[in-house]
């Protein structure tokens, strides 16, 4: 598992009034062909992008292949307390406790409305007051958007995730975890586990930004 730091809270020229938000964001990477079995290319993710752009969040899930009958799901841990369940109830052990749970599909034609972001209450999870989502589709990447507040997130705040691929059925596992550089379930009859959740830091606030900037500025200053 590798996580590359996708672009700093500046620009080269250190021009920091116009810092791009933007380009804050990582990339996670994950092993191809780990799964129990390889043949299922729309179920190995290969790389998930998140950025932020101080209101909200993009995930974008890249799979080896593509096919629309793939299931995603997000999981976030945001806060402490949580669950180790998921919202579907889909058979998947959890290595930390979540707040936040998301589940998509692809195979709506318009890809309107096709995800579900539900919270957990403290008891059970919110439906009733979930909220839909949409996704678009690249090749083979869907990206998600969503607000930072909608997670109970905002400016400098740090979470940790898991995202997986699965199958159609309810009783369907996590085929393959961004977590695991290996085979996550030994088949579709089995549940799955993830590995230690990644973390991600949403970009400062934009005053944070600048002051960040103008400290680098002042000690080059003092170091020539």
């Amino acid at each position: 598992m590798k996580s590359t730091l996708f672009a700093a809270v500046g620009i080269a020229s250190l021009n920091v009034a116009s810092a791009s938000f933007a380009a804050y964001g990582f990339t996670y990477t994950d092993s191809s062909n780990d799964l129990f079995d390889n043949g299922f290319a729309n179920l190995d993710i290969t790389s998930v992008f998140i950025t932020d752009n101080g209101a909200n969040l993009s995930i974008s899930v890249t799979t080896r292949g593509f096919q629309n009958w793939t299931k995603y799901m997000m999981y976030f841990d945001t806060a402490s307390g949580g669950t180790n369940s998921n919202a579907w109830n889909r058979p998947v052990n959890l290595t930390s406790d979540i707040e936040y749970y998301i589940g998509s599909w692809v195979d709506s034609g318009a890809f309107s409305n096709n995800s579900q972001l539900v919270h957990w209450t403290g008891s059970s999870w919110g439906w009733g007051s979930e909220q839909y989502l949409s996704n678009s589709v690249s090749g083979n990447t869907v990206t998600w958007t969503m607000s930072l507040a909608s997670l109970g997130l905002s400016a400098g705040s740090v979470f940790k995730f898991d995202v997986a691929t699965s199958g159609g059925q309810s009783s369907d596992p996590g085929i393959d975890h961004l977590s695991r550089s290996d085979a996550a379930t030994p088949g579709w009859g089995s549940p799955s586990t993830s590995g230690m959740f990644l973390t991600y830091t949403v970009s400062p606030a934009p005053g944070a930004i600048a002051l960040l900037g103008m400290a680098g500025l002042f000690g080059t200053r003092r170091r020539t």
